[in-house]
């Protein structure tokens, strides 16, 4: 069974093929999916997709990510808040900093970021984190919330935060950019993580992997990942995909009925 630990058909560019997306992903032996929210809309779609695709293996986290900070910067909405309390609802986020594009103030993130680890923290549950180009930021907040069940969703830290970011007892979950010919840096990454905190994901519709790279991504898709990570890694493909089950199995408990 393979595990897609990111995705968003949820988004504007897939929500119209959702049907015939998940569909190919089953054939392609994608048993669980995480359909990640990123506001409070895309959140209740997100859990919607979860209940719609049950029989397929789709469960939902919901989050304010950084990118929409400014929007809920005063408070979280209390309809997110009862999403998370949706029996398909299984982690938090996505949520952290993006210091890349800035589409809301640096200061702003990190509150909104602060709060949504209080929360996390409050009710119990995993969180999914999106940190781009703001890794010495994010752990210095996440330092404050140590017991948390992290996972860096497309782990962007490179060999110089691996450590730390582990040392956190957090998970990383690697994506298409593993199998870009440049990703050199990302493939000793993946090398270096340990068995038991590697994940995988395609956080489709964006970063496809080779061949499909300019093309929007998908479920599917995650199969080239676990083929690059395996050669990487030095491993049979069966044996990581076996070990990433366990893993996504570990931090998510796909099949708990109630969480807060």
């Amino acid at each position: 069974m393979l595990i897609d630990s990111h995705c968003h058909p949820n988004s504007d560019e897939l929500r119209k093929d959702a049907e015939a997306l998940v569909e190919r992903a089953a054939s392609a032996g994608v048993g669980r999916m995480l359909i990640v929210g990123c506001d409070l809309e895309d959140s209740r779609e997100a859990v919607r997709m979860a209940h719609r695709f049950e029989g397929r293996g789709a469960w939902a986290a919901v989050g304010i990510h950084p990118h929409e900070a400014s929007r809920y910067a005063e408070a979280l909405p209390e309809e997110l808040l009862q999403l998370a309390g949706d029996c398909r609802t299984l982690a938090l986020g996505e949520m952290g900093l993006d210091y890349h594009y800035d589409l809301s103030p640096r200061e702003v993130q990190r509150e909104v970021f602060r709060r949504q680890l209080a929360w996390a923290e409050g009710v119990g549950m995993p969180v999914v984190l999106h940190v781009r180009e703001a890794m010495e930021d994010a752990l210095a907040i996440l330092r404050d919330f140590r017991g948390l069940k992290l996972l860096f969703h497309c782990y962007d830290g490179g060999l110089k935060f691996l450590d730390e970011a582990l040392g956190l007892g957090a998970l990383c979950a690697l994506g298409g950019a593993v199998t870009w010919k440049r990703s050199v840096e990302l493939r000793e990454v993946a090398r270096l993580i340990p068995a038991d905190r590697l994940l995988t994901e395609t956080d489709c519709p964006w970063m496809a992997p080779v061949p499909f790279r300019g093309r929007l991504n998908e479920p599917a898709y995650v199969r080239y990942v676990y083929e690059a990570l395996a050669e990487a890694r030095g491993v049979p493909p069966e044996e990581l995909a076996d070990q990433i089950a366990r893993n996504a199995d570990g931090f998510f408990g796909w099949g708990r009925e109630a969480h807060v």
